[in-house]
């Protein structure tokens, strides 16, 4: 009752269009969600949106300019794609994809863990963010080719070894922000894996152009 009558005196614009929202409780107004560029079920490395036009400008405001008040809109995308490519009954656990220290200390939060807590509560499955560590701050990735991001997060990730239980024979779903070659997310599943995961599945919320 009360959010609905803050609703009514507040409208949630949508931070496309910048009209109010028709979406209860949510920013993005239907029409504007519907010309995000989504992907299809069918892609090898399972994303909710293509990193272009609407999609590109609101995660760019959501991952560097602390614009986290449409987490839940972009939490709708990602839970729809994970029931797209998995069968989500099967995830014990949800791990967000750590920030580097120093990349922490300039935002004042990890975007991913929003993602990733958001998503973990609209499936009934925790989320962990004490298991999976960054080890210093590699260079930063869209800066470099494919081959280059493949070294640089070499040895990127630890774990956390008085949380090594939650992992054991457990399915994981680790979700990040945004999609390029992949490589900082096989580092990451593959020292998940070395803890004991049984399987990593991964996704992540928007997938760059080839």
């Amino acid at each position: 009752m009360l959010e609905s009558i803050l609703n009514l005196c507040f409208p949630r614009n949508c931070p496309i269009c910048k009209a109010p929202s028709d979406r209860p409780d949510r920013h993005i107004c239907s029409d504007c969600l519907n010309r995000l560029p989504t992907l299809p079920p069918e892609m090898d490395f399972p994303a909710a949106v293509a990193f272009e036009g609407y999609a590109r400008d609101l995660i760019t405001a959501f991952k560097f300019h602390g614009q986290l008040y449409f987490t839940d809109d972009l939490v709708d995308l990602m839970e729809a794609a994970a029931i797209a490519h998995y069968d989500v009954a099967k995830i014990d656990l949800v791990i967000p994809m750590p920030a580097a220290l120093w990349h922490r200390f300039l935002r004042g939060y990890n975007q991913t863990a929003y993602l990733a807590k958001g998503l973990a509560k609209r499936i009934h499955r925790t989320c962990r963010e004490d298991i999976l560590r960054r080890k210093g701050t590699p260079r930063q990735q869209a800066l470099l080719s494919g081959d280059e991001r493949e070294r640089n997060v070499k040895g990127t990730f630890k774990l956390n070894p008085r949380k090594l239980g939650f992992l054991k024979s457990r399915t994981v779903l680790l979700v990040d922000d945004i999609h390029t070659t992949g490589a900082t997310c096989k580092e990451a599943a593959k020292t998940l894996k070395s803890g004991g995961a049984k399987e990593v599945l991964i996704l992540t919320l928007a997938k760059r152009g080839d």
